[in-house]
C-alpha cells in the first residue's frame, strides 16, 4: 500500500480524513462537470438540434469529470493499481459511475415527479445516496488492498 501524505501528515489508515478528501474530490469534480456541460451547451456544440445538443454535452461533461474525479481521487483518497491493472480499473470506475448516474436519474424522477418534491431539496438528497453508493463501490471493490 502507497502512504497517503498531504501537507506532512500521513492519513493512511485514517477513514475520516480519506472520506472528507473524497467529499473534496467529489465536489470539486461536480463543479468540473456543471462547468464544462455549460461551455459544451453554450459554446462548442452551438448549432445541433437541442436534444443532440443536451445528450452530447451531458456525455462529454459527465466522462471528463469522472476522469478528473479518478485521478485526483487516487492521488488523494485511494490506493489505485493495488487490486487491477489501469485500464480494467478506470473501466470499473467509469461503470460504478454510470450506475450512479442511474441511481441519480431514477431518483429524481421518484422524489420529484412521483413524490412531487421540491427539485433542489430533491437533488441534494439525491447526490447525498449516490455519493455514499459511489464512495462505497470504490472503496470495497474497486480500491480494495
Amino acid at each position: 500500500m502507497r502512504r497517503k501524505i498531504l501537507f506532512g501528515v500521513d492519513y493512511t489508515d485514517s477513514e475520516l480524513i480519506k472520506l472528507l478528501l473524497y467529499l473534496f474530490v467529489g465536489g470539486t469534480a461536480a463543479l468540473v462537470e456543471w462547468a464544462l456541460f455549460y461551455i459544451f451547451f453554450h459554446y462548442l456544440l452551438s448549432g445541433l438540434s437541442l436534444t443532440l445538443l443536451t445528450m452530447l454535452a451531458t456525455a462529454l461533461s459527465f466522462c471528463l469529470a469522472t476522469l478528473y474525479h479518478y485521478f485526483l481521487g487516487n492521488v488523494l483518497v485511494f490506493d489505485s493499481g493495488s487490486r487491477y491493472k489501469r485500464g480494467k480499473e478506470l473501466s470499473l470506475v467509469f461503470l460504478v459511475s454510470c450506475i450512479g448516474l442511474a441511481f441519480n436519474l431514477l431518483l429524481m424522477y421518484i422524489f420529484v415527479s412521483l413524490l412531487d418534491w421540491q427539485p433542489m431539496l430533491s437533488k441534494v438528497l439525491t447526490s447525498c445516496i449516490v455519493v455514499v453508493w459511489n464512495y462505497l463501490s470504490r472503496k470495497k471493490w474497486i480500491f480494495r488492498s
